[in-house]
C-alpha cells in the first residue's frame, strides 16, 4: 500500500488528490492473514469493520477463554478481520496509469492551465510513494493527445483506503492478524451439534417440505452447529437447497450470515454452488477428508459424470470402450490420460492382446473359388476386338450369317473347356 497521486482534467482546471493505494490490480487483501488462532488468557482481541460474529455468542467465547474484546486497534494483540472487511475500508474504480516522468512533462503543455493547479499537482507528484499517477478516460485522452503515447492505454482496476480508514489500517499492520472464521469455529461451543448423515438427511427432508417454517428451523439448526464437524454436510444442504434458503427471510439472521460466512460465503451466493464448490471450500480450510470426499462423490455422482471434464474435484485418469463397443472391437482397449504443466490432457493408448490386423484384404464371395493372381506390372498386348462374323471366318473359314446361331453350341464341341475369361476384351468365353 502506497501513497499515489490521482487527478483529473476538467476544462480549465486540474483536481487532485491523495490516496493510499493497493498497486496490484489483482488483489483485495489489505493483510497478511495468519493461521490457527487459539485463545489465550490475558488476548484482547479488535474486530475489524465488516467481521460477522455474533456478539452474544462471542461475549460467551470470552468468558470462556478469558480473552478481552477491546474498541480500540491499538490497545490490542489481535485482530480479526472479515471477508466484508475490505469492502468497508476500501473504494474501488477504474482508472488509467502513467508514470510520473510521463506527467510532469504533460503539465509543461498545459497552456490553458494557471500555474496555482499546476503547482498543486506538481506538489503532490513530490509527495508521491509511487512511481505511477492515476487518472480517468478523459484525462488519459488529453496526455496523449498533448505528448503522444507513454501511458497505460488499458484501465484498471484499482483499491484505495477511504480516509476515515487510514489510521485504523496503520494501527494494525504491525499485529497478528486472524480471519474471522477462526472465531466462527469456536463460538458454538463444545456443546454445539455435529451433523451427521442421520441429521443430514433428517435436514433435507424439513427442507423438502412446503412448509417455510420447517425450512426456516432447519436453518436455525445449522447455525448452531459445529462448523468443522459439520463442514460437507452444512456446503451440501447450502447447495442442495439454495433456492428455498435464499426465499427464507431468515437468511440475514446473524447466526446464519455467520455459518455462511465461517465458509468464505455471501448469503446471495448460496442459491449458486455446485458440488465442485462444496469442495472447494473444504480444501480452503483444509477440513476435506478421504470420506468426505467418497461422501460427496456417491451423492453427487451424476453431476460429477455429467461435468467431469471441467470439474476441479477430479481429474479422469482412463477412459474404456462401452461394452456394445468392445464386443465388437474385441479388444483390451484402454486410454490413459495425463496433464501437461499447462494442464492440457495427453492421451498413451493402450491396447490389448487382441489387436486388429493393420489391413484386411476383403474377397468377394463369387471369387473365393478362383485363384488368386499376383498383380503384375507388365503391360499387357492389346488384344484386337473381332465381330462375331469376323470370328466365325476365323474359325471356320467360311462367310455365313446363320453360323451365329449355332456358334455356342459349336464352340462347346469343339472346346471342351467350360470357361475361360479374357480381360482385356471383355468377351466371356463358355
Amino acid at each position: 500500500m502506497k501513497r499515489a497521486v490521482f487527478f483529473d482534467k476538467e476544462e480549465q482546471t486540474l483536481n487532485v488528490d491523495i490516496r493510499y493505494v493497493l498497486e496490484d490490480s489483482t488483489k483485495f487483501e489489505l493483510f497478511n492473514i495468519s493461521k490457527g488462532y487459539a485463545p489465550t488468557q490475558g488476548d484482547t482481541i479488535y474486530l475489524m469493520p465488516g467481521v460477522n460474529i455474533p456478539r452474544a455468542k462471542l461475549k460467551d467465547l470470552a468468558l470462556n477463554n478469558g480473552i478481552k474484546i477491546v474498541r480500540d486497534a491499538s490497545n490490542a494483540n489481535i485482530v480479526i478481520t472479515g471477508k466484508a472487511t475490505p469492502g468497508r475500508v476500501l473504494h474501488g474504480n477504474w482508472y488509467y496509469t502513467g508514470p510520473i516522468k510521463k506527467i510532469e512533462k504533460y503539465i509543461t503543455h498545459l497552456d490553458s492551465i494557471d500555474e496555482y493547479y499546476k503547482d498543486n499537482l506538481r506538489t503532490a507528484l513530490l509527495s508521491s510513494e509511487s512511481d505511477i499517477v492515476y487518472f480517468n478516460y478523459g484525462t488519459k485522452l488529453d496526455i496523449v493527445n498533448c505528448i503522444g503515447y507513454g501511458v497505460n492505454m488499458n484501465s484498471s482496476h484499482y483499491y484505495y483506503i477511504h480516509d476515515e480508514w487510514k489510521q485504523l489500517i496503520d494501527d494494525c499492520q504491525n499485529k497478528v492478524i486472524y480471519d474471522e472464521s477462526e472465531l466462527l469455529a469456536m463460538i458454538n461451543g463444545d456443546d454445539a451439534v455435529s451433523i451427521t448423515n442421520e441429521v443430514y438427511t433428517q435436514l433435507r427432508e424439513m427442507f423438502k417440505s412446503s412448509d417455510q417454517d420447517n425450512h426456516i428451523m432447519a436453518m436455525e439448526i445449522m447455525a448452531n452447529s459445529n462448523y468443522v464437524e459439520s463442514g460437507l454436510y452444512l456446503l451440501m444442504l447450502l447447495e442442495e437447497y439454495g433456492y428455498k434458503i435464499s426465499d427464507c427471510h431468515t437468511k440475514n439472521h446473524v447466526n446464519f450470515k455467520s455459518m455462511v460466512s465461517y465458509f468464505g460465503l455471501r448469503v446471495r451466493d448460496v442459491d449458486s454452488l455446485d458440488p465442485d464448490d462444496v469442495s472447494k471450500k473444504l480444501v480452503s480450510l483444509h477440513l476435506l477428508t478421504t470420506d468426505w470426499l467418497n461422501i460427496l462423490f456417491e451423492s453427487r455422482l451424476d453431476w460429477f459424470i455429467t461435468n467431469i471434464a471441467r470439474s476441479s474435484t477430479f481429474n479422469v485418469a482412463s477412459i474404456v470402450p462401452t461394452p456394445e463397443v468392445d464386443a465388437v472391437i474385441q479388444s483390451e482397449y484402454r486410454a490413459e490420460i495425463s496433464f501437461d504443466d499447462k494442464k492440457a490432457p495427453v492421451l498413451d493408448f493402450a491396447i490389448g492382446v487382441n489387436e486388429v490386423p493393420e489391413k484386411i484384404e476383403v474377397v468377394d464371395q463369387d471369387d473365393l473359388s478362383a485363384p488368386v493372381l499376383e498383380e503384375s506390372n507388365e503391360e499387357e498386348p492389346e488384344t484386337e476386338v473381332l465381330t462375331e462374323s469376323e470370328l466365325a471366318h476365323d474359325l471356320y473359314g467360311v462367310d455365313n450369317e446363320n453360323i451365329e446361331v449355332t456358334l455356342e453350341t459349336e464352340l462347346l464341341t469343339t472346346n471342351p473347356q467350360t470357361t475361360q475369361t479374357n480381360e482385356s476384351t471383355d468377351i466371356d468365353w463358355f
